[in-house]
């Protein structure tokens, strides 16, 4: 390992060592990826002396597999080598929580349940028991095992790598204590300055002492620029989260990544421009010698002509000397040819002979040679050993025997004594059997011999096991035998080989004399011959160097004046190369930093860091550098960055940006690339070379394995968030050098060839991918995502190329030749210099193929520099044409990068570039024709950004459709497209609404603190600078009317203000200060008037069923586009889908078309249809396809296949899903996405509820049927609309839609149309519409009772005469149903309606200042979200509290307020007899028994949440929750269980709790006495003290409880004026009206005062009653709720006292309420 040692590692590596010296001793080293954790684990564990263990993860790696490792990892520590281990693991091998359930067992106990079966520890106890007995535990199998353990414990040292990012860390912390409490924390923090500077120049020395710098001044400022770069990115990565929220990481490997490619860099740049130089001053040189060479050469060609002249005469002497010899060397050398055939003759005789000869005796040779080898295997021993035999064998002897014929002639067989004498002397007898001569065997001795050799024992096999010697001795008999017999044939034939080859030798003898005569006439010849040649060479070169001078001459002059301009240029080249080989120190620095470190980033940001920070520090600290360089000219060339145009990259600046860090970086490349930018680009330019694959397909690791191997280029795509740990060594580049060239990566666990040219590419189509540190390190990620400005010229191609297609046509073809002509030019000149170079300065005029090239490759590079002036002036005309169609570019532009920030807000909202660009041509080609272009451009964009937001808008849910028209304004506001004037402070303002802090509100009566605060800050702008005073001093009453006005909007402001209903923005930024309830009302009309024809946008599809959306979208999908219907409640696309179906395909279920509703095994089933709809061209519905996040998946990957299969044309696809992010982004990209939700405000619902009946079917209609089915669009849209008022509208959400209105307009048309009665049974009606239709969803009593006042208003006889559509609004708005009339009068009283008010619903003003306000807020947080702005805080950030300090701060207060509370009640309970125990008394011993519960949980869950802030315990997921809550001011899951119902945050709610437990404590100090006014507020259960009071009438008046209930009389008193308790029920306080307010002096309820939500109730007396069916029509029942939210926290219901009708409060929503949290 390189490694430099800086302090901090040195410590690192110290307490790693000390931790694992320990025994038992375990490291958590936490850090972000390459922080240099396992390179010093390593290290202090080869100092401790530890094996190292690592496991091995690939894609099979799971729960088996980590137990066998850990089987392994026991055997090592414990049985065999029994020594220190090191167990080092990374949380990237975490593939798996469950691992972590064995790592903390073993770090915690060191036992891994199941680990070892029992056998299998028998016999590893076994292998331990002598240990143990001799360490001194029990001999028994607990005292075996105690020791396996100990020892384990003791040897095994676990070291985890964890990064602190994310919330992995945290989680298994808590989820896995050991991991924690059993290891040692070392923390690697980011390096230092002084680090990052020591490393940088212990790596950067090699550049001193290899002469890249100076000296090592040079290498301090690089290194301490490398370091302030570093530290930079740093600041950057914290300001680009906050301002576009995407993360970066920086880590030291990345810094060590910049440093070597630095240096790899700098000495490639200088080696390049050392060897160019020398290229130039080459050329230069032999250009400066060509010229001294030319009057030298005028002189030379004078002399050589007069030498030709002389060597002409002297050759034709030799001519005819040659002549006359060679007619004589003639003659003799044809009588040698006869002889030398007589010759040939016989010894081609001679040699058919010795072949016969030779293939005769080859027959014998084997046998012969065997003979020999026989021979060589005899030795003194074995035939010492066959002589020492007294009795021999009597094979051994007739063996002896044989071989006695052979050597000695025997006459007869010999006996074995003359055997043993024979071979008396071995040495003596070996010899001679060596030197028998097999050609010489007489024929008796032979025949002898073949008698003993058919014997069947004589043969060497048999003999061998009687004696080795006699064995040889007889395989030596048997070959020569058999040698002779063949012999004895050839030896004739031999005799004539012998004859011939004399015969021949004789000849050869006689024509060696002949031949030797003929060679030395030859010689002479040929000594004339040479003469000759020398003469006429001589001739032909004195020609050759006089026409050469010649040529030299003629070559050198072209040469000269052919170089001229590259001699002025080249000369000055030289200069700038020689000052650019120091400058490039920094110049390299610059692209080293840029390639390292800036491709995440977006323009603005890199234009900061490289521009800004990073080259005025390198000026600063005096490193050489290139004045204005630009580091990507560093990277590339011009003609490297057409290439890449020319093969489809973009060609704005980041585009090229990214191109160069791509071929440029050492770090594989990972492309996010939402808009497939970058990877068609890289797909163009490596074609057929490139692999491509996903991680979804199948065997996709072999595929990458293949690629590593082959060394070919491999591109992956879709990659996720988290890349597959089995690829973390090619990541890494964890390449093994096997040998001098071999390499190898372990991939896996196996080993597997690497070739050095395999290079990858990654893409990733996520838009704001969350990349670990690890991967930031490994990879180089380059953020490919479309800019505005390079997507304006895509467009703008578009746009010509449909357009003027000619025009664009030339303009691709002009770009693309001048993008080749500098490529030509490029290559022209490096070959230019290349030649000129290359070429030998004493040879250069001899290269008539070098000088013709120059000159045409001179004659190309001029031809084509007036090609490319040619094409510039022509360019220059095409760009004047194109650039009037800019603006419609620049439209595109800005409306895609704005829709794609929609996904921000909710993740369905995702458009690709290509679905974008699709709708972008639909757009063109739906544009009205015109000659005028100015017209044209204008009809464009108009029909443009209606056709896009139309596309985007349909898909956006009703609370979101007002951001986008508020985006496309401001954008058009921006650009200066509309007629106000763009203002960023105002627009700051509107957005973020700033507020002063620490004022005092002198408007306070009228005027909340918060409104005032805003005032302020409003009045810092430069036109609003009296506006405050003006409030303040002036007017303060008119301005007060103003801020009561229902519709503030549309009132003017007094004073000189009114002057804003003119500058409507403007009034705007009064209206978020004081009313911003009325904000988005005030902003949707701003937008209908500012943006052109802004009343289509903000309306848009209003007066359209969502049928007819439908079809229209229909139109506009695709076999490859499917429509996405995003689901509300309520909504139910299938019926409108199967309707059009029927319409247009005669759609039939199971015949062409599938539907299909998602779950638990129907994915199978949906794949079927998918392929059955794609070959047989039939419609799929898959509805809910949320539910099956994973199977998305796989749908994704389905659709990629359809797309690339092409389907049938007639083939659809309909998708319909809860908002979820698990749907695929992929999908959802190229969909065309729909809702189908209700429309906001009463006349967009009531156009949508009365676009539901087309005009023939009303026409139709009998006129009371058309009363009252408007009437019921009236109430439909009412139903829908009024749950914008939350509680005070429903106590419950209902899912009313269409089908509800549809559904009841067909019983309408059922009941009445063939009914002869003359009136109508409006009673039937209610009941059926009431609660049948619509009453089927209500669930609430109080919602059911509010649907039927509104019937029982709209469904009466007055209806089909004139009634006013807006119930109880006595005079304050009125809007009269219309007169029968036809289909269009109807929809122009639609559009007569007034503006939205709630009295449209019966309800007061002060009903919407709620949800008003809170959607203001929720609209305008989106909008800064999105669009961005200056910051409005105050104070100072720095200074604030973290999360977990406020947390323990809170912890600490509430602990102090209610650590020593309890209330004693088992000791008050006691005190009472049971005569004095009542209901009151059970009820407030209840109550305190709650009190005491919440108490108890609260100190108890806090205490321990102390704990795990001094560390003392381990926080639990419980104690981080309650901490989470306490700093973000809500109520722990716990304490909202056991306490009482409330809506108010925490620090209202301790205050609460306090006056809560007040009451309590009151009560307890005299529990037999009720308080005189009971705050039933500050119960818990206020319903038992309500019981209480009915228990005691049941005592006192002998009735039956559930025959009674509470009725209420409102006093006139408050509390404090109430001096004895009630007689006959209990004084209560503590309810709130809301909705409307009480009227102490009429006694009876009124309407609420302006802006007043609630008012707080006198006194009022509860008694109980005995139920009654009478209805008091002066009486108002209203329910009464614990908290404003209503439901599920019912307490009673209240009568009140009206004199208006009922039915108005019911409509209004009255209620009281207990805690309102004031």
């Amino acid at each position: 390992m390189n490694l430099v040692l800086f302090d901090d590692a040195i410590n690192h590596v110290c307490r790693i060592s000390r931790i694992t010296d320990n025994p038992c001793g375990h490291a958590l080293l936490v850090g972000v990826g390459g922080s240099g954790k396992q390179s010093l684990a390593r290290l202090a564990s080869f100092i401790n002396t530890l094996d190292l263990l690592q496991i091995l993860v690939n894609q099979s790696y799971g729960m088996d597999a980590l137990k066998l490792d850990l089987q392994e990892f026991y055997k090592k520590a414990v049985i065999k080598p029994g020594t220190g281990q090191a167990f080092l693991m990374t949380d990237g091998q975490i593939a798996n929580e469950k691992f972590l359930v064995y790592i903390n067992d073993m770090l915690s106990s060191g036992v891994i349940p199941d680990l070892f079966s029992r056998e299998e520890y028998d016999g590893l106890l076994g292998g331990v028991r002598n240990a143990a007995k001799a360490s001194g535990y029990a001999d028994d199998r607990d005292g075996h095992f105690a020791f396996f353990i100990d020892k384990f414990r003791r040897n095994l040292h676990y070291i985890l790598c964890h990064s602190p990012v994310g919330d992995d860390f945290r989680i298994r912390g808590r989820k896995f204590p050991a991991l924690i409490s059993c290891t040692v924390v070392d923390e690697f923090m980011a390096w230092p300055r002084d680090a990052l500077d020591g490393v940088a120049r212990r790596f950067l020395i090699d550049l001193v002492t290899g002469g890249n710098f100076q000296d090592e001044d040079t290498l301090g400022v690089v290194a301490a620029n490398m370091a302030e770069v570093h530290l930079s990115i740093e600041g950057a990565n914290k300001r680009y989260l906050e301002l576009e929220r995407r993360n970066n990481y920086c880590t030291p490997k990345s810094f060590l990544e910049l440093i070597s490619f630095y240096m790899k860099m700098l000495t490639s740049k200088q080696a390049d421009v050392l060897q160019n130089c020398e290229r130039l001053e080459k050329g230069l040189a032999i250009m400066e010698q060509v010229q001294s060479k030319v009057e030298g050469l005028k002189e030379d060609l004078k002399i050589t002509m007069v030498q030709v002249e002389e060597k002409k005469a002297a050759t034709a002497v030799l001519i005819e000397q040659v002549t006359k010899a060679s007619a004589v060397a003639a003659e003799e050398k044809a009588a040698a040819d006869i002889e030398a055939e007589k010759t040939n003759k016989l010894a081609s005789d001679a040699a058919a002979l010795q072949k016969e000869a030779d293939g005769e005796l080859s027959e014998a040779m084997p046998a012969m040679e065997a003979a020999a080898e026989a021979v060589n295997c005899l030795d003194k021993m074995s035939i010492g050993e066959l002589k020492g035999f007294g009795k021999p064998p009597p094979e051994c002897v007739d063996v002896c025997a044989c071989a006695a014929f052979l050597l000695k002639n025997e006459k007869k067989r010999m006996e074995w004594k003359a055997a043993q004498k024979m071979m008396a002397n071995p040495a003596a007898f070996i010899d001679e059997v060596k030197a028998f001569n097999a050609n010489e065997i007489p024929e008796n001795t032979l025949k002898e011999c073949d008698a003993l050799i058919a014997l069947p024992f004589f043969n060497y096999d048999t003999m061998k096991s009687k004696s080795t010697a006699a064995a040889n001795l007889a395989n030596w008999a048997i070959n020569c035998v058999k040698y002779h017999k063949i012999y004895v044939k050839v030896a004739p034939l031999m005799a004539k080989v012998e004859e011939a080859t004399r015969t021949k030798n004789e000849a050869e003898a006689s024509l060696a004399i002949v031949l030797a005569k003929v060679a030395a006439i030859e010689e002479e010849c040929a000594k004339l011959d040479k003469k000759l040649n020398g003469a006429v060479a001589e001739k032909e070169r004195v020609e050759a160097q006089a026409a050469a001078c010649l040529e030299k001459l003629e070559l050198a002059e072209r040469l000269v004046n052919g170089l001229a301009d590259e001699y002025k240029r080249w000369t000055k080249t030289v200069a700038e190369l020689k000052d650019l080989t120091q400058k490039l120190i920094g110049n390299s620095l610059l692209a080293s930093a840029f390639v390292g470190y800036i491709s995440p980033f977006s323009m603005t940001f890199r234009q900061g860091l490289w521009k800004d920070q990073w080259t005025s520090d390198i000026k600063e600290r005096g490193i050489p550098l290139t004045d204005g360089i630009d580091p990507l000219k560093v990277l590339a060339t011009d003609a490297d960055m057409a290439g890449w145009q020319n093969e489809g990259l973009p060609s704005d600046r980041i585009s090229l940006e990214n191109a160069a860090v791509v071929t440029s970086c050492s770090r594989w490349p990972l492309m996010i690339d939402p808009q497939l930018q970058g990877v068609k680009w890289i797909k163009q330019r490596l074609g057929e070379d490139l692999t491509i694959l996903q991680f979804t397909m199948n065997n996709w690791l072999k595929k990458v394995i293949a690629c590593i191997q082959m060394g070919n280029q491999l591109l992956i795509e879709a990659v996720g968030q988290e890349i597959d740990a089995i690829l973390e060594p090619v990541l890494s580049r964890a390449v093994i050098k096997r040998g001098r060239t071999a390499m190898i990566i372990k991939i896996g666990g196996e080993e597997i060839d690497y070739d050095p040219k395999f290079q990858l590419y990654m893409q990733c189509k996520l838009p704001n991918p969350h990349y670990r540190p690890e991967i930031a390190a490994q990879c180089t990620i380059i953020n490919f995502i479309v800019t505005p400005e390079g997507l304006e010229d895509q467009i703008l191609a578009m746009v010509v190329n449909v357009e003027k297609p000619e025009l664009e046509q030339k303009k691709q073809e002009l770009v693309r030749q001048q993008n080749e002509y500098m490529v030509t030019l490029s290559q022209l000149e490096a070959a230019l210099l290349s030649q000129l170079s290359e070429a030998d300065p004493a040879t250069i005029l001899d290269n008539i193929p070098l000088i013709e090239g120059l000159e045409k490759t001179k004659a190309t590079s001029k031809e084509i520099g007036e090609q490319v002036k040619a094409a510039q002036i022509t360019e220059v005309e095409i760009n004047t044409s194109r650039e009037l169609y800019r603006p419609v570019a620049a439209e595109g532009s800005m409306l895609f990068f704005l829709i794609i920030q929609l996904c921000f807000i909710e993740h369905m909202y995702q458009y690709s570039l290509d679905s974008f660009v699709n709708f972008l041509y639909k757009a063109i080609d739906r544009t009205e024709t015109t000659e005028d272009l100015e017209e044209r451009t204008k009809r464009l964009i108009v029909m443009i950004r209606m056709t896009i937001f139309r596309w985007v808008n349909r898909g956006l849910f009703e609370r979101h459709k007002l951001i986008l028209c508020a985006l496309l304004t401001f954008k058009l506001l921006q650009k200066g497209a509309l007629s106000e004037e763009f203002n960023p402070a105002h627009f700051n303002f509107l957005l973020r609404a700033p507020m002063a802090v620490g004022a005092e509100n002198p408007l306070a009566e009228w005027l909340p603190s918060k409104n005032w605060n805003l005032v302020l800050k409003l009045s810092d702008l430069e036109e609003f600078d009296n506006f405050s005073s003006n409030m303040e001093k002036d007017a303060p009453t008119r301005f007060k009317e103003w801020f009561n006005e229902v519709a503030p909007e549309d009132v003017k402001l007094p004073l000189d203000w009114k002057r804003l209903d003119s500058q409507p923005f403007q009034k705007l930024l009064v209206l978020r200060a004081l009313r911003p309830d009325r904000c988005c009302s005030a902003m949707g009309d701003w937008i209908r008037g500012a943006l052109p024809n802004g009343r289509d946008y903000m309306d848009c599809d209003g007066s359209s069923s969502f049928a007819v959306i439908l079809e229209n979208s229909f139109e506009d999908s695709t076999t490859t586009t499917p429509i996405f219907f995003i689901l509300s409640p309520g909504a139910d696309p299938v019926k409108e889908v199967e309707a059009m179906g029927r319409r247009l395909i005669q759609l039939q279920l199971g015949t062409n078309y599938w539907n299909v509703a998602m779950g638990q095994g129907q994915d199978v089933i949906a794949m079927a249809k998918l392929d059955i709809g794609h070959r047989e061209g039939h419609w799929v519905m898959l509805q809910n396809i949320h539910l099956m996040p994973g199977w998305c998946k796989e749908l994704e990957k389905k659709l990629d296949v359809f797309a690339a299969e092409n389907s049938h044309v007639n083939f659809r696809l309909f998708l319909s899903a809860d908002p979820s992010k698990g749907i695929p982004i992929g999908i959802l990209e190229r969909s065309i996405k729909l809702t189908n939700e209700p429309p906001q405000g009463m006349l967009a619902n009531l156009r949508r509820s009365f676009a539901l009946f087309s005009k023939e079917d009303f026409e139709d209609r009998d006129a009371k049927v058309k009363s009252i089915l408007f009437a019921m669009c009236h109430f439909h849209a009412l139903m829908l609309e009024r749950k914008k008022f939350g509680p005070m509208g429903y106590n419950m959400m209902y899912p009313f839609s269409a089908g509800d209105l549809r559904d009841s307009a067909q019983v309408l048309y059922n009941y009445l149309e063939g009914s002869s009665a003359v009136k109508i049974p409006w009673d039937d009606l209610r009941y059926l519409f009431g609660d049948i239709m619509y009453g089927g969803h209500i669930v609430d009593d109080w919602d059911r009772r509010m649907s039927q006042k509104y019937l029982l208003y709209f469904l009466r006889d007055e209806l089909l005469d004139e009634i006013d559509m807006i119930p109880y609004a006595e005079g304050k708005l009125s809007w009269p149903s219309p007169q029968p009339a036809g289909h269009d009068k109807y929809l122009e009283h639609i559009e007569s309606m007034p503006a939205e008010s709630p009295l449209f619903f019966g309800m007061h003003p002060n009903a919407e200042i709620n949800f008003r306000t809170t959607q203001c807020n929720q609209v305008f947080e989106m909008l800064t979200s999105l669009v961005g702005g200056g910051g409005g805080g105050e104070g100072d950030e720095g200074d604030a509290m973290s999360p977990m300090a406020l947390a323990q701060m809170v912890c600490d207060d509430i602990l102090e307020e209610v650590g020593e509370k309890k209330f004693p009640t088992d000791d008050v309970g006691r005190g009472m007899s049971d005569e004095e125990k009542g209901p009151y008394q059970f009820v407030f011993l209840q109550e305190c028994e709650y009190m005491n519960g919440l108490l108890y949980e609260m100190v108890k869950g806090l205490s321990e949440l102390r704990l795990g802030f001094k560390g003392e315990l381990t926080m639990s997921e419980v104690m981080e929750d309650m901490a989470k809550c306490l700093y973000s001011e809500r109520l722990p899951v716990w304490w909202v269980k056991l306490g009482f119902a409330s809506t108010r945050p925490l620090r209202s709610w301790r205050i609460s709790l306090q006056e809560r437990y007040q009451q309590l404590d009151d009560w307890i100090n005299d529990p037999l006495n009720i308080p005189k006014v009971v705050d039933i507020s500050k119960l818990f259960n206020p319903q038992s003290f309500l019981t209480a009071i009915k228990q005691l009438c049941c005592q006192n008046q002998g009735l039956e409880l559930d025959r009674l209930q509470v009725f209420t009389e409102v006093t006139k008193k408050e509390p404090k004026q109430i001096d004895s308790v009630s007689k006959d029920g209990a004084m209560v306080c503590g309810m709130y009206l809301e909705g409307a307010r009480w009227d102490m002096a009429q006694n009876s309820l009124e309407d609420s005062k302006p802006k007043e939500m609630f008012t707080a109730m006198p006194v009022v007396l509860c008694k109980a009653g005995t139920v009654s069916d009478k209805v008091d029509k002066n009486s108002f029942v209203c329910p009464v709720y614990c908290v404003p939210t209503r439901r599920p926290y019912f307490v009673f219901p209240a009568q009140l006292r009206t004199k208006a009708p009922p039915e108005k409060w019911v409509l209004a929503g009255v209620a009281m309420i207990l805690d309102v949290g004031l």
